[in-house]
């Protein structure tokens, strides 16, 4: 059976919906129109076209320029607590740990440190 990636089961039919963009791109395909295999098929072909056509899907194009927008540090992990010290925040078997530091390089070296000994 091929991919059902963007495809939908609906009442009567399939729904084929997907975003490019901003952008919504659907399309309903009947049962009626050849039956419930038939009509599958010409989905997955009408999303695969227009999938080809329109491109992958751009993840993080706006001015944070990949960065989360919880992200004050730009590194995973380090932040900036309430009272302006920088923390570093790792786990360890599913346990959160953190320390924290005068200045932001002192966190990110730490926070580096520990993904090391973790790996």
């Amino acid at each position: 059976m091929k991919k059902m990636l963007n495809i939908q089961r609906g009442p009567e039919g399939w729904v084929v919906r997907f975003v490019r963009s901003g952008e919504e791109y659907s399309k309903y395909f009947r049962f009626s129109d050849g039956g419930i295999r038939a009509s599958r098929e010409r989905a997955i072909k009408w999303r695969d076209a227009q999938m080809k056509k329109l491109g992958e899907r751009k993840w993080r194009t706006g001015p944070n320029k990949g960065r989360a927008s919880n992200n004050t540090s730009g590194v995973a992990g380090v932040s900036k607590n309430p009272y302006g010290r920088w923390v570093a925040t790792w786990n360890v078997d599913g346990k959160q740990i953190f320390k924290t530091f005068r200045t932001k390089k002192e966190a990110v070296a730490h926070r580096k440190k520990q993904e090391e000994l973790l790996s």
